[in-house]
Formats: C-alpha cells, sequence, structure tokens
C-alpha cells in the first residue's frame, strides 16, 4: 500500500460511546483537550490519511452528540463523517458503527477515540495482515511479569510473558466477520472488550500487527499529561 494514499478497500469505526468509569471529569474524556484540540480529534486526523471522512463512523454517546458534533467542526471534510449513537454495549455500539458504513467496501479498522497517538502506518499494517490473514490486531509485547490470582489477591499463575501480549486498535477485520461477531456477542449475551474477543468467540483466527511506537489510551485524567509529552517528542 502506497504511503500517503487512501486505502479503497477500507472504512473506519472510531470508538466514542463508551463512559469512561476511571475517568473522573465531569465531561467525557474525549473532549479534553489534548495539544489544543479535543483527545478523540487526534486520532481522526492521523487516520484521515489512510481512511476519509465519508467512510468513516464515529459512535459517541448520544447525550453528548453535540458537543461531538461542535468539536468536528474543526475537522476538514467533517460534513461527510457519519455521527451514530452508540448501544449499552461495546458490541452493540461497533454493530451500530457497522450498519452506518458505506456499501461496497471489504475490511474495517475500528479505533479507540481514546488512543490518539496512533499513527497512520500502524493502520496500514493492520490493513495488509488482513489483507493476508483476515484480521490485523495491533498489540504490543507484555514486558510486565503478569500474575493470575483467585479474585482474592492469592496468585494462582504466572503465565510466561514470551507469550503475553496486549491488545491495542486498530484492529481490522473483514466486515462480514465483525458483523459475525458482533452479532453472536449480543444474542449470547457476552460483553467482549474488543473486537478481537468477539471474533475469537466464532472460531475465526486472529493475526497480532506489532505496535512499534507509543499508542497510549488515555484511561486516568493524568494520562493526558503524559500523552501530550509524547506528542510533543521529535519523530
Amino acid at each position: 500500500m502506497t504511503p500517503g494514499a487512501h486505502a479503497d478497500d477500507l472504512a473506519l469505526v472510531v470508538a466514542a460511546a463508551g463512559v469512561g468509569s476511571r475517568y473522573s471529569a465531569a465531561r467525557s474524556k474525549l473532549l479534553e483537550s489534548l495539544d489544543g484540540e479535543p483527545v478523540f480529534l487526534h486520532c481522526l486526523r492521523r487516520l484521515g490519511a489512510v481512511v476519509p471522512p465519508e467512510r468513516t463512523v464515529l459512535v459517541i454517546h448520544p447525550q453528548a452528540r453535540e458537543a461531538f458534533a461542535a468539536a468536528l467542526q474543526a475537522l476538514p471534510g467533517a460534513a461527510a463523517l457519519r455521527l451514530v449513537s452508540g448501544g449499552a454495549t461495546r458490541a452493540e455500539s461497533v454493530a451500530r458503527g457497522l450498519d452506518a458504513l458505506p456499501p461496497g467496501l471489504t475490511y474495517v479498522a475500528v479505533q479507540d477515540a481514546a488512543r490518539p497517538l496512533t499513527t497512520a502506518d500502524l493502520l496500514r499494517r493492520c490493513l495488509e495482515s488482513a489483507r493476508l490473514w483476515g484480521s490485523g490486531v495491533a498489540a504490543r509485547r507484555v514486558t510486565d511479569t503478569i500474575k493470575i490470582t483467585d479474585g482474592q489477591g492469592a496468585v494462582v499463575a504466572t503465565p510466561d510473558r514470551d507469550r503475553l501480549w496486549a491488545a491495542e486498535t486498530p484492529q481490522v477485520f473483514r466486515i462480514d466477520d465483525l458483523r459475525r461477531a458482533c452479532q453472536a456477542a449480543r444474542q449470547s449475551g457476552l460483553c467482549p472488550t474488543d473486537e478481537a474477543a468477539a471474533v475469537e468467540a466464532l472460531g475465526l483466527p486472529v493475526r497480532l500487527v506489532e505496535s512499534r511506537t507509543p499508542n497510549p489510551k488515555v484511561t486516568q485524567p493524568a494520562d493526558l499529561a503524559v500523552i501530550e509529552a509524547l506528542a510533543r517528542r521529535p519523530a
């Protein structure tokens, strides 16, 4: 895929409907300012190099529609972007985003709006993986030693960290596969925390793509200062 060119077979669903229960601000963490503009706009700007606004869907909390719509005015081409209200679960929200996509596309990338540093290069590599293997999920090697507990603080196992990866976004799949995965999750009552888990539950293979540059998620208020510092580092 040529750097700087739009992918003609890819759509983008940006997940921005979460409540952000671990974030204590009075409004959505995605509307907080990061280097002068809302958090969610950063990934739209970066990934817009691969997917144009007319093939992008932003899934938001219905009570925040006006705030997101106002902030979007700063994004070139925003009038072509589709704004969709999310559902009660992530799977339902993503399914609504998929339903709003234009026809005729083969692949879809799902991106957390709370990851403002995701690069266009990472999305392109995830797409290339999906074209080869049916999926391409951004992930980072785990460097900490992980402990599994009994739920009450007692360690029951220490898995081999050489085989552990932390999943991130973007996550790219065939659109039809992801539609089936979201539908199955809703029908079974499962609440997967990412799309890869929903696809795995169907028995479909999931392929990881190593995330090579910082791609953190805004979870706590303190994360903003750290991410802003990373964003200002020389390339």
